[in-house]
């Protein structure tokens, strides 16, 4: 694709005017014929779009070869930049690769020669060492999230990556916090640092409006259910610090009727995906999630994100703070504290948070999510789901149909909630695509949470 091609579907797909001034930085700098960047910016900046940009510059469709490895620390930050891709250039063939779903459907995609691999540190060197792809072509690397993939001790699987990449290879390497070195496993001969940390500070802070939340008189959990009261009913993350407070918080609000989902990292690939998807069709109201979530996961339109558990180090602050107020959007955290616990003494500017004794808002969705039990892998398509549903029901017109996530074997399609059931028992007798497949209605409940 040519430069030209390339911004014109970046400001269709995310509807934006033209790249931002961090965008604009790394565009220039990779026309200057720099050889490699290091990109500090933080979360919510746009910095995929930013090195999306060299990455399909540097493709070409026609060799069928590998020609461009991205590596993120996450499997939820994979399929993000994965989606990211294709809504700028879908006709590009990408494979992603990382654990948590079959290995033999990415040694297929492999096979069928991808232009860009995207993949967690540890399946990218275990494709590597059972022979599955040839890094021998490939001209841009990109590691994202650096620091944290630093962090997560994934030293040894990048220092195995880049010693087979060439040293001709271009690389470019993102992270949220400023290096102190570039271990010399990364190669960098000559590269150019773009620093947006400062200018973003200037401009997301005054976005983002902070709020302590004083436990009174009752528990942190009914503190909490009082908060949820107390603001609209916009989509909502909440963040603690382990599993099981996760858990404990997603049962409760549950029992109260709330439209909750679950995230955390003892769940299963797939559950983590529906959580997801149904908070960003509007099933769910509400996630309660680990600091997992609070790296690579893109929801749009997060209005509200509470710290049930307060953050334990500026970057988890920053971090979980990054998944509202981004791209242009404004958006609230609360600190929740009982007694006389202190606030963090990197949270500043925060506001009172005064709760009012209200049952206003009941956190309810009058969407639904029907799950269909085929996906990318069955060579489904959004576009065939939709077609599917305008052919053979007439329970609703095509434009009541939200938001279609397609899996690699399964589907998720958002409808109303109160026609939920005639939607599911009129498509029933019919075959998508030639198959006969099985719909249900998606739970947001798991059926192993504690009681």
């Amino acid at each position: 694709m040519t430069k030209q091609d390339i911004i014109k579907s970046i400001t269709t797909a995310f509807n934006i005017p033209q790249l931002n001034s961090m965008q604009q930085q790394v565009l220039a700098t990779v026309e200057s014929g720099e050889s490699s960047i290091v990109l500090y910016s933080p979360t919510g900046s746009g910095k995929t779009i930013a090195f999306a940009i060299p990455l399909l510059m540097n493709v070409q469709e026609s060799l069928r070869r590998l020609q461009a490895i991205v590596i993120a620390p996450s499997r939820e930050l994979v399929i993000q930049i994965n989606d990211v891709l294709k809504k700028i250039a879908p006709q590009v063939k990408t494979c992603c690769c990382y654990g948590g779903h079959k290995s033999r459907d990415e040694i297929l995609s492999l096979q069928a020669c991808p232009s860009i691999v995207l993949a967690t540190p540890g399946r990218l060197v275990d494709h590597m060492n059972r022979g599955n792809l040839d890094v021998t072509a490939v001209r841009l690397l990109v590691i994202d999230e650096f620091d944290k993939t630093l962090e997560l001790g994934f030293t040894g699987e990048m220092s195995k990556v880049l010693s087979h990449i060439p040293i001709s290879a271009r690389k470019i390497l993102t992270s949220a916090t400023v290096l102190n070195e570039i271990p010399g496993f990364v190669k960098l001969r000559h590269h150019v640092e773009i620093n947006n940390l400062d200018n973003e500070a200037q401009t997301v802070t005054p976005r983002l409006k902070l709020w302590n939340v004083v436990t009174r008189g009752s528990s942190k959990i009914e503190t909490l259910l009082k908060l949820l009261y107390n603001i609209p009913d916009e989509k909502t993350i909440i963040f603690s610090c382990s599993r099981e407070t996760s858990q404990d918080v997603y049962n409760h609000l549950s029992r109260h009727g709330m439209a909750c989902s679950l995230y955390h990292g003892s769940l299963e690939q797939m559950e983590r995906e529906k959580a997801v998807a149904m908070l960003g069709n509007g099933t769910s109201i509400i996630i309660s999630a680990t600091d997992l979530a609070s790296r690579g996961l893109d929801i749009s339109q997060v209005k509200h994100i509470i710290h049930y558990d307060l953050p334990p180090s500026q970057e988890i602050f920053t971090h979980r703070n990054g998944r509202t107020a981004r791209t242009g959007n404004t958006g609230n955290a609360y600190l929740i504290t009982s007694g006389n616990e202190p606030l963090p003494g990197f949270a500043r500017d925060v506001t009172h948070f005064e709760l009012l004794d209200t049952r206003r808002h009941s956190k309810r969705s009058k969407i639904a999510t029907i799950f269909i039990n085929a996906g990318k892998k069955e060579k489904i398509a959004r576009g065939d789901i939709a077609g599917f549903i305008a052919r053979n029901t007439h329970v609703i017109p095509p434009d009541q149909v939200g938001i279609i996530n397609v899996f690699d074997h399964y589907s998720l399609v958002a409808v109303p909630g109160d026609k939920i059931d005639e939607i599911i028992n009129s498509l029933a007798p019919f075959k998508l695509k030639g198959l006969k497949v099985k719909l249900s209605i998606a739970q947001a409940k798991l059926k192993f949470a504690r009681k």
